[in-house]
């Protein structure tokens, strides 16, 4: 009797701990939103206390190491974390990300004087280059609020899953590998991280060690590594041809190439457009999202899809680009190269933005609906990349759009995911269908998801709004400067977003206002903490969807001045935009109403429900042939030598990785 006293104060103890630990997480989360905002609008002045404290931060000379390696710090210790104390490993990760984080917010003084540089002299021959400025520090803050958020869902969510301890490992290690690449300011560093995000996320989404979670995992780890070599090959030969190593203007060098500057673009754009979930190399996402567990969903579609979309702005708003110094307008014929490729992009985001949302409204399990979505809205980011790359000059409006869409798309996705993850944890359901009336016995998390819908959906006073009116005007200009063949993109613009307000009205609506089934009348209500992590994501959707032109004006304006954009073009049409002008205001109207008009006909006659022939099925038909035969050849050659080996394929395709890249490293002197 007295052990089972002690037990139980010590478990009381542990919870204490832990919710202690969390409740301080939330806070220092809140305080570091505060401070940028403070910072930003001079409410903290450069004398106060807390301007000093940052300032003190960033005068180590190592400190984007640190951003690197305080996670993998973390990773190793959740290690030694004894594993009766499963929430001891859950406490290592939250603080670790939380100090990540609290760093970050605090470099945002340095980062407005200027870029902060750190290098890693000889490391692996050539030496790693680190890089802060003001695109790098955007992305690392939208990571690291998302990861906080994650780790504190996670430690609820994970309780009800097997080997914690490996999770925890692996959560880290990918969020340091996503802050390399982000912080990366050469190829050969970019690549490495970029690389080791895939490898490490890849024992994420195999977490399970189901069947159906192997399969998709072998899926994920083939084209990861696959679009990693398109990535390889492309900076390699942009380093024979062009001499150049890093993100710096060479349009001029690749203009004197014939045929080789397009495949150079080409490579870039399927390898980055792989993980950015680009038709047609989208199969991944909703193969592998169905089958991992929820908080995997939400980094992968809140941060790793994104880093594709990175990956491609670096490339094509750098490399394909004139630098400062020899531009002379838009039509100048330094822009050809770029011109082409953006308008091959912005086909394919729109092409990937229809399909997406199509693809969606015809699912019922509620994961692979957002999965599809998650390849619709990266569609629109990646149209927007295009038009930036196709108007050159004048694309500042497809940049700006298409980088606060990243953010926007990180929360009001990532919430939707974490939104899905308690239906499942308190109904064991994740068929929409199957599901009704839940606002009753979860008003809380019915509320979180109606932000999330209206987010995504792009209503006034909801982050969407804001990045979708941009990009709007994106498509229009790439009409107005250039082929007038863009006009029906911008159609076809409407119409995908039209289609995702019927997939939301039909997801809540089936999950929360439909008339309940029996087996819904006795489940539990909303989870307090998981909650609180969710409500972290719905406050930005909220607080950016009322002020949208603060992340404009203090981070994507200085972004694009940064680079080879019109300056008098920024000023005249990006600056102060008026989000809340009537115009934009009916164009929301519009789409509504067409999205609500299209889920009342596709009710009617059951357009949900569509069976597509089989020859429609891009893995089917293409990827799922080509991958058979590559095993093949790969289960053939092993054979002859050692049939045991063929177990650890992550392992044999890193170790070919590794001294294909150490070859040509020698070879070409990257």
């Amino acid at each position: 009797m007295y052990q089972y006293k002690t037990s139980e104060v010590k478990v009381t103890s542990d919870g204490i701990l832990f919710n202690s630990t969390i409740i301080i997480t939330l806070l220092a989360f809140i305080l570091g939103l505060l401070g940028i905002i403070g910072y930003s609008t001079s409410f903290l002045e450069e004398s106060s206390v807390i301007a000093t404290f940052a300032r003190e931060i960033v005068n180590f000379q190592s400190i984007l190491l640190w951003i690197i390696g305080l996670p993998l710090l973390a990773a190793a210790l959740s290690l030694y974390i004894d594993s009766k104390w499963s929430r001891g490993k859950n406490l290592v990760t939250i603080i670790g990300t939380c100090i990540t984080y609290l760093i970050i917010v605090g470099l945002y003084p340095q980062v407005l004087e200027g870029d902060v540089h750190y290098e890693l002299a000889k490391v692996l021959g050539t030496g790693l280059n680190f890089q802060l400025n003001i695109i790098s520090y955007f992305l690392l803050v939208m990571t690291g609020i998302l990861w906080l958020m994650t780790v504190i869902y996670a430690s609820v969510y994970m309780q009800q899953e097997d080997n914690q301890k490996k999770f925890n490992f692996w959560l880290n290690v990918t969020f340091s590998s996503i802050l390399g690449t982000i912080l990366a300011n050469d190829f050969f560093t970019m690549f490495l991280f970029f690389e080791m995000m895939t490898i490490s996320s890849y024992f994420l989404v195999v977490h399970k060690t189901s069947k159906e979670s192997i399969s998709a995992g072998n899926v994920y780890i083939f084209m990861g590594i696959g679009g990693g070599l398109c990535v390889l090959l492309a900076m390699i030969l942009t380093k024979v041809y062009t001499g150049v190593t890093g993100f710096m203007p060479a349009a001029y060098e690749l203009s004197q190439l014939s045929g080789e500057k397009y495949i150079i673009a080409v490579l870039f754009l399927i390898g980055f457009g792989m993980k950015a979930g680009m038709l047609p190399f989208h199969i991944w996402l909703p193969k592998t999202y169905v089958v991992t567990v929820t908080p995997v969903n939400v980094i992968s579609s809140g941060v790793m899809i994104k880093i594709g979309a990175y990956g491609l702005v670096r490339v094509f708003s750098t490399l394909f680009t004139p630098s400062i110094d020899a531009v002379q307008g838009y039509q100048q014929s330094l822009w050809y190269i770029s011109r082409n490729i953006g308008a091959v992009m912005i086909w394919l985001g729109i092409i990937t933005m229809l399909v997406g949302v199509f693809m969606a409204l015809q699912q019922g399990n509620i994961k692979k609906m957002l999965a599809y979505h998650s390849i619709s809205q990266m569609g629109y980011i990646i149209m927007g990349i295009g038009v930036a790359t196709y108007l050159g000059y004048k694309g500042a409006m497809g940049f700006v759009g298409s980088f606060y869409h990243i953010f926007n798309h990180t929360l009001f996705k990532s919430l939707l995911f974490m939104v899905a993850g308690v239906v499942y944890l308190r109904t064991k359901e994740i068929d929409m269908y199957k599901l009704g009336g839940l606002w009753r016995k979860m008003p809380f998390t019915a509320a979180l998801c109606l932000i999330a819908a209206l987010g995504i959906t792009g209503m006034p006073l909801f982050n969407g709004f804001a990045s979708k009116s941009i990009l709007h005007h994106a498509i229009d200009e790439a009409y107005v400067y250039g082929h007038y063949s863009f006009k029906y993109a911008e159609v076809i613009f409407t119409i995908a977003s039209a289609g995702t307000v019927c997939s939301f009205i039909k997801l809540f609506g089936f999950v929360f206002l439909k008339k309940p089934n029996e087996i819904q009348k006795d489940i539990k209500g909303d989870h307090l903490l998981m909650c609180f992590a969710m409500s972290g994501l719905a406050l930005l959707i909220i607080i950016i969807g009322i002020a949208p032109n603060f992340i404009l004006n203090n981070f994507l304006i200085p972004a694009a001045q940064g680079l080879n954009f019109d300056a008098e073009f920024i000023e005249r049409y990006i600056n102060n935009m008026d989000f809340f002008h009537i115009n934009e205001l009916m164009k929301a109207l519009k789409v509504y109403l067409l999205g609500g008009v299209l889920f009342i006909i596709g009710v009617k006659y059951d357009l949900f429900h569509i069976k597509l022939p089989t020859w429609l099925n891009i893995e089917k038909t293409l990827f799922r042939p080509f991958y058979r035969g590559i095993e093949s050849l790969h289960n053939g050659v092993l054979n002859k030598y050692d049939l045991s080996l063929v177990k650890y394929d992550v392992v044999i395709y890193a170790y070919m990785l590794c001294m294909v890249l150490y070859v040509l490293l020698q070879h070409t002197s990257l």
